[in-house]
């Protein structure tokens, strides 16, 4: 049974629907691939996929657009794998349903897949019509971009033979982007050896924390679960000792953690001044992060872990890792108001059999501040004995505010909607980076409708702005000459 069969635009959330039934969190896009062949298959539009399960889709013109020059569209088909602690939903199987609260589509205990399922929805709703006027069109689905844009980076250029590309991965409608921000990814890695000595186990658990993405939100000062396992393993440790035997930290590179644990061993006689500390600290950060986190929780319960715990020096020098390794906004623009323009986010902690991992994701449209935050988190990993890794990198977006393809579609925006667009360039890091690099020359701008909470659960899409911005998109592919 149809969820979203009663909304408009109809199309659209008809295609939405059927793709939230297909399984496509990042890097298992096969079978995401193999529904894109088909429907391209039975419409006879000529379709490519290659190894890294990219496909594309072309369309000839139709109607009056028909003889304007050809134009690109982009959208990436991989999601975001978030989901409650009480959900049992499994991404490699189960298909996501959508619910509709008021003006919003969502799903309450798991990411829905607006980003960027709806730009998907809206490119099939498009090459499925025989009505909709629009010039030669270049469907581009791309894979893997929420772990790191690695779809986008092994695309042949000579698929894209426009001059003209639009990326449907923005949230936010009448807002058009124009630039974005390049990455450096890297690890901070420990040795250790587990010691031999019997203890008695608890789960210490942060939850609560709003997380989100970690670059169009990293400005708005969220707590890192994985930060506030470290404060509250350093008071633990300073008053009562305790020695670590598992961390668990965050899940993806560019969300930022909202969920940490550690498994700790503490005298059992400690146990409840232990709990006392914790929620003295917990009030602490709700008077620190009031009105940010209020609803941040610490607990600790018994449990058993077949790991034994690491030795008391290497308990320390993790807490101090996890104390002072860089998280958060690094520097906001000079030039551009309101605008970060480099952070990094603490994004996962782990520890496998002998070895303690962080990884970070450094953002910045400018490499050389990359760079230097790089070579400062390797400084702190020389000091603590640890071993620094680079990992990928993607390169930025320049804005180009002269562009002739930006400054037509804001023309059409205005003759469209009466209302002036904004123009932005963000922190997040977008396909377009990687794209625009390997074929000069491309003009490209982003945009898209209302979305909400990408990159957790609950992750919603506003119907009406979804209405508002098709008719505005249908006269872009009509009239953009």
């Amino acid at each position: 049974m149809r969820v979203l069969s009663k909304i408009e635009p109809e199309n659209i959330w008809f295609w939405f629907e059927e793709i939230s039934r297909i399984p496509r969190p990042s890097g298992s896009e096969k079978e995401m691939a193999d529904f894109l062949l088909d429907f391209a298959r039975k419409r006879n539009l000529p379709a490519k996929r290659d190894d890294v399960n990219n496909v594309l889709i072309t369309s000839p013109g139709r109607g009056n657009a028909a003889s304007h020059p050809s134009l690109a569209l982009q959208a990436h088909v991989d999601i975001v794998p978030e989901k409650t602690g009480d959900s049992s939903h499994s991404f490699t199987s189960d298909p996501i349903v959508p619910e509709i609260e008021g003006d919003w589509v969502t799903s309450k205990k798991t990411t829905l897949g607006a980003d960027n399922g709806i730009g998907v929805a809206l490119m099939l709703a498009i090459l499925d019509s025989d009505e909709i006027p629009h010039p030669a069109l270049e469907c581009l689905f791309t894979t893997d971009e929420e772990r790191g844009l690695t779809g986008a980076a092994h695309l042949d250029p000579a698929w894209i033979t426009s001059k003209r590309l639009i990326n449907l991965d923005s949230e936010d409608e009448g807002v058009f982007t124009i630039g974005c921000a390049g990455g450096l990814d890297f690890t901070v890695s420990m040795n250790f050896e587990r010691t031999d000595v019997p203890a008695e186990y608890y789960r210490l658990e942060i939850t609560g924390l709003k997380g989100g993405h970690s670059g169009m939100e990293i400005n708005k000062n969220r707590g890192n679960a994985i930060r506030f396992l470290g404060r509250i393993l350093r008071e633990i440790y300073n008053n009562y000792s305790c020695l670590i035997a598992d961390i668990e930290g965050g899940s993806k590179r560019n969300a930022i953690p909202r969920t940490a644990v550690a498994y700790i061993s503490v005298q059992k006689q400690s146990v409840d001044a232990v709990r006392d500390l914790i929620q003295r600290v917990v009030m602490e950060l709700k008077r620190e992060f009031e009105g940010i986190e209020d609803g941040i929780e610490i607990s600790l319960h018994p449990t058993s872990t077949e790991k034994n715990p690491i030795s008391q020096e290497n308990s320390n020098r993790i807490i101090n890792l996890l104390l002072s390794m860089p998280h958060g906004v690094e520097k906001m623009s000079g030039v551009v108001p309101g605008l970060v323009e480099t952070s990094v986010n603490m994004a996962i902690a782990s520890m496998k059999e002998d070895k303690f991992i962080l990884k970070f994701a450094a953002r910045s449209p400018v490499d050389s501040a990359k760079q230097a935050l790089a070579a400062r988190a390797a400084a702190i990993a020389e000091l603590a004995g640890c071993v620094f890794r680079k990992a990928s990198a993607y390169p930025g977006w320049m804005p180009d505010s002269g562009s002739a393809l930006l400054i037509k579609i804001v023309n059409i925006y205005r003759a469209v909607t009466g209302n002036e667009p904004v123009i932005e360039t963000i922190h997040a890091g977008l396909e377009c980076g990687i794209i625009g690099d390997s074929i000069p020359g491309l003009e490209m701008i982003s945009m898209g409708p209302d979305i909400r909470d990408v990159h957790i659960p609950g992750e919603k899409v506003s119907i009406s702005s979804l209405q508002r911005f098709w008719i505005f998109f249908k006269s872009v592919l009509e009239f953009l000459d």
